[in-house]
């Protein structure tokens, strides 16, 4: 009888002492980051106060983010606004009960983990979907990307991609022009088949529509994700940007300097061995959503430990 005693007192230690399991459904009911989104959108307002430019396109969704939110802190975690969209030709508003977000994500590019807010709203109904099907591991939040998917395709954008060939590390910029997009799926067609003398149903598969004389778009990206400082008092600053066609054989466009003059919002783009005269597009920032605006932000703005500093020297 006291060996029983015994053993109840141990196994009731053991409960107590040992290390206890986070359990998510606490963490999830504690007080987080205010979430800013709503599914489906009902606050267009989260919208319309943000810039929205295409980051990635998988197969069935399209990607889209505020560039102006990138930003990486002390500890390596990158963070931004985005929001996602099917990617389909429609006739539906920009902001439609179809999309997802917008919500704050967050990379860790070096244990390839990300976190979205909409893991920690309260605010969701029972019946509307997390976005993706990932679970959160003991309440965490954080979740390993898997190969292949949408999120493994941003992650190389933002946290970079090197090629085999080449030494160098690319950073998303920009992308002018988006690929072909499905047309929505249509409804099954009744066909009478004269042949059998019976109806058939058929179905009508996706479409692709593209011209033989569309353009690809240009895709551009900032090598190393650099910022050289030319002149600290004219706060002059330069990225180098490499820019190609997403065509099948990703053909090259051409190299580019964009030089920034942070002070005085304005800029110039020059192809990479040409003589600043022969530069092809400069003058004063454009629209925000342009590729001379975010460019402009990326080496005038604010992204913490997202850009890399380097200083050529005053002149």
């Amino acid at each position: 009888m006291k060996k029983v005693l015994i053993l109840v007192v141990l196994f009731a230690m053991g409960c107590s002492m040992g290390p206890n399991r986070q359990d998510y459904q606490t963490l999830a009911s504690e007080k987080m980051e205010s979430p800013f989104f709503y599914i489906p959108p009902l606050n267009q307002k989260d919208f319309k106060d943000r810039t929205w430019i295409l980051l990635a396109e998988s197969k069935t969704k399209t990607w889209l983010y505020d560039p102006y939110t990138l930003s990486e802190d002390e500890d390596g975690i990158l963070s931004f606004a985005a929001y996602i969209a099917p990617r389909e030709k429609n006739n539906l508003p920009a902001f439609n009960a179809t999309i997802v977000g917008p919500y704050l994500q967050k990379l860790d590019c070096f244990s390839n983990n990300q976190w979205s807010e909409t893991l920690y709203t309260k605010d969701l109904l029972a019946q509307r979907p997390l976005v993706g099907d990932a679970k959160p591991v003991n309440g965490s939040g954080w979740v390993k990307i898997k190969a292949k998917t949408a999120m493994a395709y941003v992650r190389s954008r933002l946290c970079g991609r090197k090629f085999i060939d080449d030494q160098n590390v690319n950073y998303f910029l920009f992308q002018d022009g988006a690929l072909p997009a499905p047309i929505a799926k249509k409804a099954p067609e009744e066909v009478f088949d004269q042949k059998q003398s019976k109806q058939i149903v058929t179905l009508a598969q996706e479409e692709v529509i593209e011209s033989s004389n569309t353009k690809p778009p240009i895709f551009y990206e900032v090598i190393n994700n650099e910022v050289t400082i030319v002149d600290s008092k004219k706060e002059i600053r330069q990225l180098r940007i490499n820019a190609y066609y997403l065509d099948k054989n990703l053909s090259k466009q051409a190299d580019y300097i964009f030089t920034a003059s942070c002070a005085d919002n304005s800029y110039a783009m020059t192809a990479a061995g040409t003589a600043p005269k022969s530069s092809a597009t400069n003058g004063a920032i454009a629209a925000k959503d342009s590729l001379s605006a975010v460019a402009f932000n990326r080496a005038c703005g604010n992204h913490g430990a997202y850009m890399k500093m380097a200083t050529r020297g005053s002149k």
